[in-house]
């Protein structure tokens, strides 16, 4: 608590001038987890910083209103987090003829956003570029950090580890919007800086606002160690997956495209059910809605994307709705689950020229994108209406919300000069009042964060939902399954519960490289594959989903990754997921398909050298019995005499 009391956490100008210039009444509110500060400013300006205190780490948000009757003087350079953090001494770089030591520098670790490559959520501080390391911060050296297009984790993600022997911290930003970072290094200490970008306005008589919030956890140790103690952090304090009444771990879907047929969608569901494939949701894709949209059998063909906006059953794809789908999906024992994007509507659809106040429209007539305004309360209001009605009326029980554009030159365009920034922080504000007005009324509801993949994933969103596709790498049908071992270390570095896709093909190798804290396997996604009139396919998919179920209690624990991450198909890949409490784990080990080596031996995490281990393989339930100091000293070895070949192991003490 004395960190929250001894220091401002935030930073701003008003009226041009800095806020260690400007009288204020200070009045503070302490609780058993927080504290609260309320700052009120001669012009009846007011900020309240409220902070929570989580085990060993922090959260603030700051709120500003207007208590006046009169604009406010221009609030600018507005930093939601500054604060000076202790750190171990570095000292100033040097030219010498000598690289620095990679262990005695601070080191930054700041993932890069979702793209559509395989190194998303990936940092390596030792990256160099030119005579330059990009993640080594030395006294003097200053760091920015952003987003683009106004998601928030598309450029870069909102996540950082600072690091210098042995201790650090890991911070977050909440906002899923365009925020900036800013990280400045003296000897003894790291400053950071954040910010929603590029405010610089007014607040009108009775106005009140949040900005962005952060979280940070200090701590003591490696950075693997770090790591997973953030993704406890989270698992604990800020995911769904887990609590009480929710399910225990992130779902198993079945992908259908919605532009099939509801018969056909039916007979799927209904081969599920007869064959018992242990589905928990049936996931609906788009292209379901819109009242003149035709069938269509994959996502490749019709002008379903056209009719965006436009949220009424198509009765030529569903003639009896959505809910006949729904109530099958329930009688089989699965919940449904059904795809939205509200935010973007395509201008030729109906609500659009009947309200056109609600949304906010280019400059170029010819862009058919137009962007919903969430910080208009009419059209909140519409959407909160017309998406909790569906999911009432249908029985939608996980509601899949994407975003296929870059929304930031649209709300720039609609400030005033003295009026910069505050349509994006209204917006982003009104989504989570929608996201939280849903979970209110509809308690059990999931929610499914997408946009264009994973690229609105922050501390905010994760609080109030899942990336079940965490990355749109997966869309093709047989992406490179490389890409997906990659995946499963870097964003589970970051994040406890995420979610990918398998592919189509019916193959080990990868629907095992796919095996993460959610899984959606589309075998019944489109018209173009049948489903159900091959009994062998029917029964790899009951075994290895069934097998998937063994491994989803551990992709959520402690996660260590074995190999660096590289999608090269001349090497290995391995990672390890561990629970101590329960002093067990499991292993996923690839050999890739031009990879010449038959062997490889891996160091493994959190091994008593005084007890025995028990490994179980997977595939035929042998056993094999190592000791602790054997894996110490040699590693985990095994051979894969197989290119393209994969093997789980479950491992526990003796």
């Amino acid at each position: 608590m004395d960190f929250l009391k001894n220091n401002r956490l935030f930073d701003f100008l008003y009226g041009g001038k800095p806020i260690s210039e400007l009288r204020y009444e200070l009045v503070q509110t302490e609780t058993e987890n927080g504290l609260t500060k309320v700052y009120t400013f001669d012009d009846g300006l007011k900020i309240t910083n409220v902070a929570t205190k989580y085990g060993d780490g922090y959260e603030w948000v700051n709120w500003l209103e207007n208590t006046s009757d009169k604009p406010t003087e221009i609030i600018s350079e507005l930093y939601d987090a500054c604060v000076e953090l202790p750190m171990a001494y570095q000292k100033p770089i040097g030219w010498t003829a000598f690289q620095p030591d990679f262990d005695e520098v601070t080191s930054v670790y700041a993932p890069t956003g979702s793209t559509w490559g395989y190194n998303e959520f990936y940092s390596t501080p030792d990256t160099s570029a030119g005579n330059v390391f990009i993640g080594h911060l030395y006294p003097g050296a200053k760091k920015k950090y952003a987003t683009s297009g106004g998601r928030s984790s598309e450029q870069n993600a909102p996540f950082f580890n600072v690091h210098k022997d042995g201790m650090g911290y890991i911070f977050a930003i909440g906002w899923t919007g365009q925020w900036n970072c800013f990280l400045e290094r003296a000897s003894d200490t790291v400053t950071v800086k954040t910010k929603i970008e590029d405010t610089h306005f007014r607040l009108l008589p009775g106005e009140k606002i949040r900005t962005s919030s952060f979280v940070m956890m200090p701590y003591e140790g490696t950075v693997v160690e770090s790591q997973n103690k953030w993704r406890r952090f989270v698992k604990k304090y800020f995911s769904q997956i887990g609590q009480e009444g929710r399910d225990a771990h992130g779902p198993l879907c079945a992908g259908v495209w919605g532009g099939l047929k509801s018969s056909i969608v039916l007979e799927r569901i209904a081969v599920m059910r007869e064959n018992k494939l242990p589905i928990d949701y049936i996931w609906m894709d788009a292209g379901w809605y819109g009242i003149n949209t035709a069938p269509t059998p994959d996502e490749f063909e019709g002008d379903w994307g056209s009719h965006t906006g436009d949220w009424r059953v198509s009765p030529l794809i569903h003639p009896d709705g959505l809910k006949v789908v729904a109530d099958a999906a329930h009688e089989a024992g699965m919940k449904f689950l059904l795809w939205f994007e509200p935010e973007r509507v395509i201008r030729t659809t109906p609500i659009v020229s009947e309200h056109p106040e609600y949304f906010i429209f280019p400059d170029n007539e010819n862009e058919g994108n137009v962007v919903l305004d969430l910080g208009n309360e009419e059209a909140w209001k519409y959407c909160v209406n017309t998406i909790s009605g569906m999911i009432e009326e249908i029985g939608i029980d996980c509601y899949r919300q994407d975003f296929n554009m870059s929304p930031l030159p649209y709300w720039r365009k609609n400030d005033a000069e003295d009026r910069q920034g505050i349509t994006e922080i209204k917006h982003i504000m009104g989504m989570y009042r929608f996201w939280d007005a849903l979970l209110e009324k509809f308690p059990n509801l999931l929610i499914d964060n997408c946009a264009s993949g994973g690229r609105r994933i922050d501390i905010e969103t994760l609080r109030r939902s899942i990336p079940l596709w965490r990355s749109d790498y997966q869309c093709p049908a047989n992406y490179l399954s490389e890409g997906a071992q990659c995946h499963n270390i870097t964003f589970n570095t970051w994040m406890p519960f995420s979610g990918t896709g398998s592919g189509r093909p019916y193959d080990t190798y990868r629907i095992r490289s796919s095996y993460a804290a959610a899984l959606n396997v589309p075998y019944a996604y489109s018209e173009r594959e049948t489903f159900g009139d091959d009994p062998e396919k029917m029964e790899w998919m009951k075994k290895h989903l069934n097998e998937y179920l063994k491994v989803r209690p551990y992709m959520s624990e402690d996660f260590y990754p074995l190999t660096e991450i590289s999608d090269r198909r001349d090497v290995w890949c391995a990672a390890q997921f561990d629970r101590p409490e329960e002093k067990d784990g499991m292993l996923q080990i690839f050999r890739r398909e031009k990879s010449p080596y038959e062997t490889a031996s891996f160091v493994l995490y959190n091994i008593d050298e005084n007890c025995d281990y028990v490994f179980t393989d997977a595939d035929d339930g042998s056993e094999m019995v190592f000791s602790g100091k054997e894996l110490g000293e040699k590693g985990f070895a095994l051979a894969l005499k197989d290119k393209h070949s994969s093997k789980i192991y479950f491992y526990k003490e003796k």
